[in-house]
């Protein structure tokens, strides 16, 4: 008997917001689970840096239809790498560009908007894989490692983020560094900042070797071609790791 949607007597708004568990399963047409991960590791201090891959600036520049070329630092990744991104409209796409070590490669893709990730098909990377333009690293792979870990996502068109859990946290061989974890977004009281990669806190943790978690509360929205991420300052050198959990629906 196929799965029927429809339940006696419940409204379908009612019944889509009480039934996480039916999204996880795929159950629910136009949503899905969503996670995101971020850790940067710092050897000073910071005072503003974004919670995304060591080796990647610490200001957000929004890619403006851009296309990206990536290359390896070591002749043996000719490897397929998997990119996630948001094309000119904002809709989520997905290539496969086939690294040629260290020689120069370019995407198809020629209106990107947003890198929401970035992996290696093929296992860890054996050189670091930068994604640039105009001189603009906008995703980087470090050497060993087979993903690009951002905590900062922009949301695809036609889509709604729901956050439903979120956590943070700082470790260091100094006792005393201290690290403040912002959630941030691109947009406040009703204007949105996403082209210009503006961000406005909502809340933060401090931190000093420990970590935070924030569970059942919201689902906080975040609106379709809206930034979320986290940011963080650092009194001296750490490594800080943040993200959230939540789920996609329809708009």
């Amino acid at each position: 008997m196929p799965y029927s949607f429809k339940t006696s007597g419940w409204p379908e708004r009612l019944w889509r917001t009480n039934n996480r568990d039916d999204i996880a399963r795929g159950n629910v047409p136009g949503s899905y689970p969503y996670s995101t991960f971020g850790e940067f590791i710092s050897d000073r201090a910071v005072e503003n840096g974004i919670v995304w891959e060591t080796g990647m600036p610490l200001t957000l520049t929004v890619p403006d239809n851009i296309q990206l070329t990536l290359v390896s630092t070591s002749t043996s990744d000719t490897g397929d790498i998997g990119i996630r991104y948001l094309d000119g409209n904002l809709i989520e796409r997905t290539e496969t560009v086939t690294l040629t070590g260290t020689t120069p490669v370019t995407t198809t893709a020629t209106d990107i908007r947003a890198i929401n990730n970035a992996y290696s098909k093929n296992g860890p990377v054996i050189g670091a894989v930068s994604f640039t333009n105009g001189g603009v690293t906008y995703a980087y792979i470090p050497a060993g490692d087979i993903q690009f870990n951002t905590s900062l996502h922009r949301v695809p068109a036609g889509k709604r983020l729901m956050i439903t859990s979120m956590y943070a946290g700082s470790a260091s061989a100094t006792a005393d560094a201290r690290c403040v974890v912002k959630l941030e977004t691109s947009f406040i009281n009703g204007d949105s900042f996403a082209d210009q990669g503006y961000l406005h806190p909502l809340g933060a943790v401090g931190l000093q070797n420990g970590s935070a978690t924030f569970t059942g509360f919201g689902p906080f929205p975040i609106p379709a071609g809206e930034w979320v991420g986290f940011t963080f300052k650092g009194s001296k050198g750490l490594d800080v790791t943040a993200g959230l959990f939540g789920y996609m629906e329809n708009a």
